[in-house]
């Protein structure tokens, strides 16, 4: 039986390749510690897009780079795994992180039971 000791970060375009973004936020916390977002947008519209989707998460990434990110994150949740969840144009981060396995959202969606289709949150008037 997979451990629930689980650190799991999301990258924001990740969210957007699934129909359904907040359900993740409903999902995995039932079998992860901790839920979260990781971006390299500026902290500004990183909190507004999180704020304006509704999404529920226990971190966010401030304003640092997605490794950056994840190696603060690795320091700060000992858990005994750190899944991070992205693109394919995000894919190659987590493998220069120490500690954090990158998962892609089709894979996690897949395994997960979570619907891709592109839907977007914000509209065209997001900074």
């Amino acid at each position: 039986m997979p451990s629930d000791d689980v650190t799991l970060a999301f990258s924001l375009q990740a969210l957007e390749e699934l129909t359904r973004p907040t359900r993740v936020f409903d999902d995995a916390p039932t079998w992860a510690s901790h839920v979260g977002i990781v971006s390299s947008e500026s902290s500004f519209v990183e909190r507004w897009r999180v704020r304006e989707a509704g999404y529920p998460q226990d971190f966010l990434s401030d304003p640092r780079s997605i490794g950056e990110a994840l190696s603060s994150l690795r320091n700060h949740f000992e858990t005994e795994r750190h899944v991070f969840v992205g693109t394919d144009e995000t894919g190659g981060v987590a493998e220069t992180v120490p500690d954090w396995i990158f998962q892609s959202v089709t894979d996690a969606a897949t395994a997960a039971d979570w619907r891709l289709g592109t839907t977007s949150s914000t509209g065209d008037d997001w900074p």
